[in-house]
């Protein structure tokens, strides 16, 4: 840990976009408290969101992540803008971004009279001040590893047995939640096994595929709860794919274990998903949504300045954005 991080966030309420990777054209995203599902095809923008969220926080003026940062390949700008709650006190932010680099940062803190306004330098200080949001990246992967692992060495045992007291106690009281056959897990000796619902007991490397997913998935995000509030970090997660391998009704299932952490730890959850049935509070990342409190004004010049007004309570004054082309 880094020991200026000293103002946890605590909800992201809204982030917007022009032409930042997946996304052509201005898009944006409203967020609750809880869980929000973000749901996309293949190649939608799930991660993109993400990436997102990541890119407009990091203190660093130069690009976080691997790829294309603009949808059509161009030199145009790319416009970022995330409304957060840290330190009880609503933030705007705005980063346009150049090439590899970012040109011109904006933040807002507070509200009416008392908005503090920071640009620039004055950002990347004030951003090093946040705590940083738990991420969870490619964790498709890190399941496929895990799991391609788990007959050769019962990975999934030496895990599970890992677990402090306390940890299990928590898994054992949303395992019901979820749609598996797992009654909940039992010590025997040093070792943990599993208690299906039947009564019968195995070793976790006995466990079907889908039912031993469950586990992982609750595992990690009981281990990332654990450094969060040992540390007193964000409250914020986020994390993709965490559906992989899982079919509906565990998905459903899962979601509902998840809700009753968001819940009792009251942390915010951004989770990406190809599938909608059974997700919490969806956002269907494929179709593009112009916020009413944007308006844009260009002159017959493509390369004309343009002007974004925020005009969304808690700020209710004007404030003209102005970015060069």
């Amino acid at each position: 840990m880094i020991e200026h991080h000293k103002i946890p966030i605590t909800k992201i309420v809204s982030a917007a976009c022009r032409n930042f990777m997946g996304f052509s054209g201005l898009h944006n995203f409203e967020f609750k408290d809880g869980i929000n599902s973000i749901i996309g095809g293949n190649a939608s923008g799930k991660s993109s969101l993400i990436t997102l969220i990541k890119q407009a926080l990091t203190p660093e003026t130069s690009i976080i992540y691997n790829g294309q940062r603009h949808p059509n390949n161009t030199s145009e700008q790319s416009l970022l803008e995330l409304k957060f709650i840290a330190a009880n006190k609503p933030h705007f932010l705005r980063r346009v971004i150049s090439g590899d680099n970012t040109t011109d940062l904006h933040l807002y803190i507070g509200e009416d009279d008392e908005t503090e306004f920071l640009r620039d330098g004055g950002v990347l200080t004030y951003l090093t001040k946040l705590k940083p949001v738990s991420v969870l990246e490619n964790f498709r992967n890190s399941q496929d590893s895990f799991y391609a692992s788990r007959s050769n060495n019962r990975a999934i045992d030496n895990l599970i047995s890992s677990f402090p007291n306390e940890m299990t106690e928590t898994l054992n009281k949303i395992l019901p939640l979820t749609n598996s056959k797992i009654s909940k897990l039992v010590k025997s000796g040093t070792d943990v096994m599993v208690e299906y619902k039947n009564g019968k007991i195995v070793c976790p490397s006995m466990l079907s595929s889908g039912d031993s997913r469950t586990v992982f998935v609750l595992v990690k995000v009981l281990y990332l709860l654990e450094n969060i509030e040992e540390n007193n970090l964000s409250t914020v997660i986020l994390i993709d794919e965490i559906g992989a391998g899982l079919d509906r009704s565990s998905l459903s299932g899962l979601n509902e274990a998840i809700k009753m952490i968001s819940s009792q730890h009251n942390c915010q959850f951004m989770i990406t998903s190809r599938f909608a049935n059974g997700r919490v509070n969806p956002i269907h990342i494929n179709r593009s949504r112009i916020p009413r409190y944007y308006h844009i004004e260009m002159s017959g010049n493509n390369n004309s300045i343009h002007h974004s007004y925020y005009q969304n309570p808690p700020y209710t004054k004007q404030v003209n954005w102005n970015w060069k082309p």
